[in-house]
């Protein structure tokens, strides 16, 4: 090897333990993911506001979804806690937001422009505790640029043990393909999955918004939050699930 030549046989040994010291933690600092992997099913949100200086490039995650014939664009409504001017009370952008977008990480020429936010309601006060009850926005779409996979709805019940997996990117990542983190499925209470950690990022910030999915990539919840269980007093990634809105998306299909 070029790296050794020319060096006595202590020295080669000593720059031997060097570069595969510095390979094994270069291969440790990686963080771990799931080895299940998915279609291209995650996107980053870009806002725009009238007023420029709240404007996000890109902010947490979403996803597409399929119900019927048509598809929607989806993501967590406790953003709008972050990222709300002081004028935004409730979950109705009146003339606060002007556009809201997504895109695949590092490819925003392959975009989805909204249209309307079908959940607008003046009554949905953004203080409101009961805002991560029915964590989502959902949007009709405007324009789609992408190669996205919409997701479709799982109709059957979650099993206890059953492993499931958040699809999307944290705060820190500025580049590379959609990651997969793995839990397993523990009970529902009300609103909320609990779920046990099996490969999870180190900071879950950013990952709001985006799809937790079944083993076949059915969709069965939103990344939200947690909640703790009052059972055993103990806090668990608890995912918003489908049912409110899957009552919103049915309304609209026999509109």
């Amino acid at each position: 090897m070029p790296y050794f030549r020319g060096l006595n046989p202590f020295m080669k040994y000593i720059q031997f333990i060097l570069i595969a010291c510095l390979f094994a933690f270069g291969c440790s600092g990686q963080e771990k993911v799931s080895e299940k992997k998915f279609p291209e099913i995650s996107l980053v949100n870009k806002i725009s506001f009238y007023n420029p200086k709240y404007d996000q490039s890109r902010f947490s995650c979403g996803f597409l979804i399929k119900y019927g014939s048509d598809t929607f664009a989806v993501t967590a409504k406790h953003l709008l806690k972050i990222i709300r001017t002081d004028k935004m009370k409730t979950v109705a952008f009146g003339n606060e937001i002007r556009s809201w977008s997504m895109y695949p990480l590092n490819k925003e020429a392959e975009g989805i422009i909204t249209d309307k936010l079908l959940n607008d309601d003046q009554s949905d006060f953004l203080d409101a505790k009961s805002t991560y009850d029915k964590d989502w926005l959902l949007f009709s779409i405007e324009e789609n640029h992408s190669q996205i996979k919409p997701l479709e709805i799982r109709k059957t019940a979650l099993n206890s043990g059953e492993k499931l997996y958040a699809v999307g990117w944290t705060r820190t990542m500025t580049s590379g393909s959609q990651r997969v983190y793995e839990f397993e499925y523990y009970k529902t209470i009300g609103n909320r999955l609990l779920l046990k950690d099996v490969i999870v990022p180190e900071k879950f910030g950013g990952l709001s918004g985006a799809p937790v999915v079944d083993g076949q990539g059915l969709v069965v919840g939103i990344v939200s939050g947690g909640t703790t269980d009052p059972a055993t007093d103990k806090k668990y990634f608890s995912p918003c699930s489908l049912e409110s809105m899957i009552v919103l998306l049915e309304k609209l299909h026999t509109k």
